[in-house]
């Protein structure tokens, strides 16, 4: 995942981090998560898979 604007709360199995524009985050194939939006505003991410 790479967060392209605004900011997430991002939960992957038990750890929590805040994300910001121009990090890159990797969850693992089958590890429960979730993404919060915690701007001010709508935010943007690109997420892919295989």
């Amino acid at each position: 995942m790479t967060v392209m604007e605004g900011q997430q709360r991002l939960t992957i199995g038990e750890d929590e981090v805040i994300t910001e524009p121009g990090n890159e985050v990797f969850i693992p194939k089958g590890l429960r998560h979730s993404v919060k939006n915690v701007s001010p505003s709508t935010t943007h991410w690109l997420y892919g898979y295989d």
